[in-house]
């Protein structure tokens, strides 16, 4: 079958690989038709391996050396393992990139996205950048007849987002700093604004102008985007009144975005951490201690809960319209998107068609 594995930095080649073989009993063999590109991928594909075990076997997974990137997709069942009941073959479905053990102690608190035994698809082991891909029955979805796979194919980031946004409880008429809008970014902009109903006070900060346009196709007015640079925080002071925000979100993980979202946050509020910073930051506790600010992490998502509410979101609007940058074959993986993504010369997601979905009726 045809596959794009990951070789190591700069090296990402769209191959024949052996098929994955029949379902284990708890597993569904899925026909990826769908997928998306997130900024691990371009990560790992300009400097990596990072997350990959591409040198030393993974600790859960067991696997060691080239890996099928693909943790954002959409296929359809091909087979079902012997004791799946609720899926079957012909049923689109979306996986989460997250396999869990269902018996350490975070998944029994049921935060099975930070699980202590959890394997990520398409960086520990094989994903669904391939024709064929095996994967647990328990983290998928079922795609509603009214979601398309294009848009069904960004559930899985769409999820991540409405996980983090869970983890602080948005409300109504909140003052809101949304610092960063690339890859996730984008998805938390949209589920603010589907949550919200847009009757929330939003300002989206960003160090490329060109996101000013992405953020106005978003549905949000250009008067609310602000460029980041030394002026940032006195920006957000006179939009503010003074005040600060009662939310600040860091999508970027930048050391910069993460020191102005703590300055800008009022007395009490809260600030979201989604971004992860690539080295140490420092953190101005002298600064946050006295105004009680709240500072919040998120990791993920988790199938059972997240994973619904976003293909419902996604089936409802034209949110994956709106979001998606373009639509590449398999074979331009490298060139039309991880290139392209990695030199910034593409906004919104890159949607990968991995092949074509078989007739109405046909059965795998």
């Amino acid at each position: 079958m045809k596959a794009a594995v990951y070789h190591g930095p700069l090296d990402v080649r769209v191959e024949e690989v052996p098929e994955p073989g029949p379902p284990e009993p708890d597993e569904v063999l899925v026909a990826p038709l769908m997928g998306s590109l997130c900024g691990t991928d371009v990560t790992e594909f300009v400097t990596g391996p990072k997350m990959i075990p591409l040198h030393h076997p993974h600790p859960v997974s067991g696997h060691q050396g080239p890996v099928i990137l693909g943790h954002e997709f959409m296929g359809i069942v091909m087979e079902a393992g012997t004791a799946v009941s609720h899926l079957h073959a012909g049923q689109r479905v979306v996986p989460g990139a997250g396999r869990w053990c269902g018996t350490c102690p975070l998944c029994l608190a049921g935060r099975t996205n930070i699980c202590e035994q959890a394997v990520l698809y398409g960086i520990h082991t094989h994903g669904g950048l391939a024709e064929q891909v095996k994967v647990p029955a328990s983290m998928c979805a079922v795609v509603p007849e009214t979601c398309s796979n294009e848009a069904a194919a960004l559930a899985q980031p769409c999820a991540v987002a409405i996980h983090a946004l869970d983890r602080v409880g948005i409300e109504p008429a909140q003052r809101v700093a949304l610092f960063g809008i690339g890859g996730i970014g984008g998805f938390l902009l949209a589920a603010l604004l589907a949550e919200t109903q847009g009757d929330l006070s939003l300002i989206v900060v960003d160090v490329d102008e060109c996101k000013r346009h992405f953020v106005q196709r978003l549905g949000v007015p250009a008067s609310s985007f602000i460029l980041s640079d030394e002026l940032t925080e006195m920006a957000i002071c006179d939009v503010t009144a003074g005040r600060g925000v009662d939310l600040a979100i860091e999508a970027s993980g930048s050391p910069i975005a993460l020191q102005q979202a703590f300055a800008v946050v009022r007395k009490g509020g809260t600030l979201l951490q989604v971004g992860i910073p690539a080295g140490r930051v420092s953190l101005p506790l002298g600064q946050l201690v006295p105004r009680e600010v709240n500072i919040v992490t998120t990791n993920g998502m988790m199938c059972e809960v997240n994973l619904p509410k976003a293909l419902a979101l996604l089936s409802r609007t034209d949110l994956a319209a709106r979001i998606t940058g373009r639509v590449i074959s398999l074979e331009r993986l490298v060139p039309d998107g991880l290139e392209a993504l990695a030199l910034h010369e593409v906004l919104g997601k890159v949607l990968v068609q991995i092949q074509e979905a078989p007739p109405p009726g046909t059965i795998w």
